[in-house]
Protein backbone atom coordinates (compact mmCIF):
# COMPACT_ATOMS: atom_id res chain seq x y z
CA UNK A 1 0.00 0.00 0.00
CA UNK A 2 1.54 3.43 -1.18
CA UNK A 3 -0.30 6.89 0.01
CA UNK A 4 0.88 9.49 -1.88
CA UNK A 5 0.62 13.30 -1.20
CA UNK A 6 2.02 15.66 -3.69
CA UNK A 7 1.46 19.78 -2.73
CA UNK A 8 2.89 22.01 -5.24
CA UNK A 9 3.11 26.02 -4.54
CA UNK A 10 2.75 27.98 -7.70
CA UNK A 11 4.10 30.64 -8.64
CA UNK A 12 3.24 33.25 -11.57
CA UNK A 13 6.64 35.16 -11.66
CA UNK A 14 10.05 33.77 -11.28
CA UNK A 15 11.48 35.27 -8.14
CA UNK A 16 15.23 35.52 -6.99
CA UNK A 17 16.37 35.27 -3.92
CA UNK A 18 19.65 37.65 -2.77
CA UNK A 19 21.63 36.68 -0.32
CA UNK A 20 24.15 39.46 1.29
CA UNK A 21 27.11 37.96 3.44
CA UNK A 22 28.14 40.95 5.84
CA UNK A 23 31.55 41.49 6.69
CA UNK A 24 30.94 41.91 10.87
CA UNK A 25 31.54 40.03 14.03
CA UNK A 26 28.17 38.08 13.83
CA UNK A 27 29.14 36.89 9.82
CA UNK A 28 25.39 38.08 9.38
CA UNK A 29 23.09 36.77 6.48
CA UNK A 30 20.41 38.93 5.18
CA UNK A 31 18.37 37.08 2.64
CA UNK A 32 15.59 39.39 -0.01
CA UNK A 33 13.19 37.82 -2.36
CA UNK A 34 12.89 40.36 -5.04
CA UNK A 35 10.77 39.93 -8.62
CA UNK A 36 13.89 42.28 -10.36
CA UNK A 37 17.46 42.64 -9.26
CA UNK A 38 18.46 46.39 -8.36
CA UNK A 39 21.74 46.20 -9.28
CA UNK A 40 22.34 49.81 -8.19
CA UNK A 41 21.86 48.06 -4.84
CA UNK A 42 24.32 45.18 -5.38
CA UNK A 43 27.02 47.39 -6.47
CA UNK A 44 26.72 49.27 -3.57
CA UNK A 45 26.68 46.35 -1.17
CA UNK A 46 29.73 45.13 -2.70
CA UNK A 47 31.29 48.60 -2.13
CA UNK A 48 30.78 48.54 1.59
CA UNK A 49 32.66 45.03 2.13
CA UNK A 50 29.38 42.79 1.67
CA UNK A 51 29.27 39.10 -0.63
CA UNK A 52 26.69 39.04 -2.56
CA UNK A 53 25.14 35.28 -3.93
CA UNK A 54 21.97 35.74 -6.02
CA UNK A 55 20.22 32.50 -7.17
CA UNK A 56 16.57 32.09 -8.67
CA UNK A 57 13.78 30.88 -6.00
CA UNK A 58 12.54 28.01 -7.17
CA UNK A 59 8.90 26.16 -7.09
CA UNK A 60 8.34 24.78 -3.83
CA UNK A 61 7.39 21.18 -3.93
CA UNK A 62 6.39 19.03 -1.03
CA UNK A 63 6.63 14.91 -1.27
CA UNK A 64 5.58 12.85 1.72
CA UNK A 65 4.82 9.53 1.16
CA UNK A 66 3.86 6.81 3.11
CA UNK A 67 5.01 3.28 2.37
CA UNK A 68 3.52 0.15 4.39
CA UNK A 69 5.46 -2.92 4.71
CA UNK A 70 4.48 -6.64 3.13
CA UNK A 71 2.74 -8.95 5.51
CA UNK A 72 2.05 -6.14 8.15
CA UNK A 73 -0.92 -6.88 9.92
CA UNK A 74 -1.23 -4.65 12.74
CA UNK A 75 -3.53 -1.18 12.74
CA UNK A 76 -1.29 1.69 13.22
CA UNK A 77 -1.90 5.16 12.57
CA UNK A 78 -0.51 8.94 13.72
CA UNK A 79 -1.78 10.58 16.80
CA UNK A 80 0.24 13.45 15.35
CA UNK A 81 1.03 15.44 12.47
Amino acid sequence: MVLRNVIKVNEEKPLFQLFFLKDDEDQSVEIEEVEEIDFREIKNRLKQGESVFITRKRKQKFNTTLVAKEGATDTWYFTHI
